[in-house]
């Protein structure tokens, strides 16, 4: 997303920038008259290149400044005086009283207030800079008696309607009822609302926000001079978090890349930013200043269309593993006296030791894999300790009592493409080099079949399509088995993660991993079977099964894999 401004407001320009990656054109409504508003309005509507979206960015209730011709030089330790006339907001004074503290120009400056004389407000400034015109003041706690859309909104709200644009982005929204008012305004146009989280009463109703949505956009200069700027970045970490539970897409605005607005290359903490949003998970990121007014527009987009592509290029071919350890070693009498099933040999390696070795030749190392522990954990943890294992692992205290899904829960591994693995399971790695290969975002290996017991976690088939996944389906309605492995992209580890929340949250701590994914699947989440297609391969639940894995399984495992 893209600011237009006097720089990139022409026909080529905009070409320009749609080449080099803009898919909305911003217009903030704080500047200019309203005029010039609709005229930019009419003017994108006739020059932008086909597919790009219009944003009309209300300025909502914040106060700006006003009537100041040239930028003030303001320096730390002089006094400076804010007069009615100096701010959009005339009756201010009214709301503040000595000590406050004003943040102004996205908090690039800070003015303490010494004094209140009349409607004068006296204050020293501690962070100076220059203050120019329609630049934003901030004091936190003062909004709840300011009227949430301001005269200036009215207009432009008027003026999207009449346009017919694509999306209106609310300003400084404080509850979901300021969400409601405007999209009811909106109802039969069309439009789309994106609410901008930019205050603390915005996170106290998130959640609320968030479904009431098309959008959000988390603008961080304005946030930060509300909640502290050493609070911003873990705030965006939690505002991405809920809106991919939530499934509303995240635009995070606002100084990413300042310094391109004077020379053509970055510094290298703006490029980790930009990269660190997408990490995080945003959907989209904007440019504010950077294409509106400064001297690169078109190598700031190139630069964060490069860097975003970078991160999602190698989050797309990286993985994590979570391997689920942590139950009773059930069913072998003496053989897990002293040690968890996992760490049983199956013809010379143990099972967990195969995994390991198996997610290694699919390229994903040690460091990248979560063992969960519970029963004989400290054997676990000291045998891969030993044998170099460079991950970690996330202990489960209640082991005796609940679910391998409760283990997965645990690992809070919601925010990475993953594998997951049942520790009882030997596998021909070609099962897991296909499981990798599969497009979906959660996907599972199964063995399809038509003979079953009562303990395989039977699933039920449409075509490739998995409609329902648990142990108690009738043995004559399954059309496979479910072995213990599954891939998922980050989205599908987000859903899955929330959907196991959801039911631990409920009191299920007993929940099967299956039950997690079938209640996926009710909810249209597609998730997809890959097949062994006579593969190798065997859980190890008892004694008779591990005797067969060590006859026959395993050995057919290594003629797969050939001479090592």
């Amino acid at each position: 997303m893209c600011t237009i401004g006097p720089k990139t407001g022409d026909q080529d320009s905009l070409a320009r920038l749609h080449a080099a990656g803009m898919n909305i054109a911003r217009v903030n409504g704080a500047h200019g008259s309203l005029d010039d508003v609709k005229a930019m309005i009419l003017g994108l509507k006739r020059d932008l290149p086909k597919g790009v979206e219009i944003l009309l960015d209300l300025p909502g209730n914040k106060i700006r400044t006003d009537n100041i011709g040239e930028p003030l030089a303001l320096a730390a330790g002089q006094e400076f005086v804010l007069k009615p006339e100096n701010l959009t907001y005339r009756p201010l004074y009214k709301s503040l009283k000595q000590g406050d503290m004003i943040s102004a120009a996205d908090g690039t400056i800070r003015l303490q207030v010494l004094g209140v004389e009349g409607e004068e407000v006296k204050t020293q400034v501690i962070v100076g800079g220059r203050l120019g015109n329609r630049k934003g003041v901030n004091v936190r706690g003062i909004h709840a008696n300011i009227p949430f859309d301001f005269e200036r909104d009215i207009a432009l709200l008027n003026i999207a309607i009449e346009t017919r644009i694509d999306y209106v982005g609310l300003s400084f929204v404080r509850k979901v009822e300021h969400v409601r008012r405007i999209r009811a305004e909106l109802v039969g146009t069309g439009i789309r609302t994106l609410a901008k989280i930019e205050t603390s009463e915005a996170l106290e109703h998130l959640d609320q926000i968030l479904k009431e949505s098309d959008l959000v956009m988390l603008d961080r200069g304005d946030l930060e001079a509300d909640i502290g700027r050493e609070n911003v970045p873990l705030t965006q970490k939690l505002v991405l978090r809920r809106a991919e539970v939530l499934g509303v897409p995240v635009v995070i605005a606002s100084q990413f890349l300042t310094s391109m607005m004077a020379k053509p290359l970055p510094f290298m903490a703006e490029v980790s930013d930009v990269a660190n949003a997408v990490l995080d998970g945003a959907s989209i990121l904007m440019l504010s200043e950077e294409t509106a007014v400064g001297d690169y527009p078109f190598d700031c987009i190139a630069t964060m269309k490069s860097v975003a592509q970078a991160v999602e290029g190698r989050l797309a071919g990286e993985h994590e593993a979570v391997i689920l350890a942590a139950g009773p070693s059930k069913g072998f009498g003496a053989l897990t006296a002293n040690k968890h099933k996992c760490m049983l040999d199956v013809g010379g390696t143990t099972i967990i030791g195969h995994q390991i070795e198996n997610l290694k030749a699919t390229g994903i190392p040690s460091r990248a894999i979560c063992v969960v522990t519970g029963h004989h954990h400290r054997q676990i943890e000291h045998y891969l300790r030993a044998e170099g294992f460079g991950g970690t692992f996330a202990f489960n205290p209640w082991y005796q009592t609940t679910n391998i899904a409760t283990g997965l829960w645990l690992t809070k591994k919601s925010e990475s493409n993953l594998v997951i693995l049942a520790s009882d399971v030997i596998f021909d790695p070609a099962i897991l080099s296909d499981l990798l290969a599969a497009e979906g975002d959660v996907v599972l290996a199964v063995d399809h079949r038509t003979k079953f017991d009562e303990e395989d976690e039977k699933v039920v088939l449409a075509k490739d399509r998995v409609m329902r996944a648990s142990k108690d389906l009738p043995l004559g309605e399954a059309h496979g088995e479910f072995i213990g492995l599954a891939k998922l992209t980050r989205k599908g580890a987000g859903l899955l993660w929330a959907e196991i929340d959801g039911l631990i949250r409920a009191g299920n701590m007993t929940a099967y991993l299956t039950e997690a994914f079938e209640q996926l699947a009710a909810r249209g989440v597609e998730v997809r079977a890959v097949f062994t297609n006579g593969r190798a391969w065997s859980d190890n639940d008892n004694l008779r099964d591990l005797e067969t894995s060590r006859e026959s399984v395993y050995p057919r495992i290594r003629d797969a894999k050939g001479p090592q």
